[in-house]
């Protein structure tokens, strides 16, 4: 991989949308478009509940570790 092509990098995300915009073609996917839009919406929507539960567990985390040193 170049080296400005490195994880992070604009390169990097630049290589990612090439592969999905690749996918747009209309006489052999008709729907490929509003399709890269809704999934994109869906992953969304995944890591943002991903980030709640992880959110309520740290909560729970930290009451129980309070607790336990009498520090409520």
């Amino acid at each position: 991989m170049n080296p400005t092509q490195q994880y992070g990098t604009p390169e990097y995300y630049s290589l990612l949308f090439q592969d999905i915009l690749a996918d747009v073609e209309h006489e052999v996917a008709p729907k490929a478009a509003s399709n890269i839009y809704k999934g994109f919406l869906l992953a969304m929507d995944s890591w943002i509940d991903y980030h709640n539960s992880q959110l309520i567990d740290y909560l729970e985390f930290k009451a129980r570790v309070t607790k336990a040193l009498g520090e409520e």
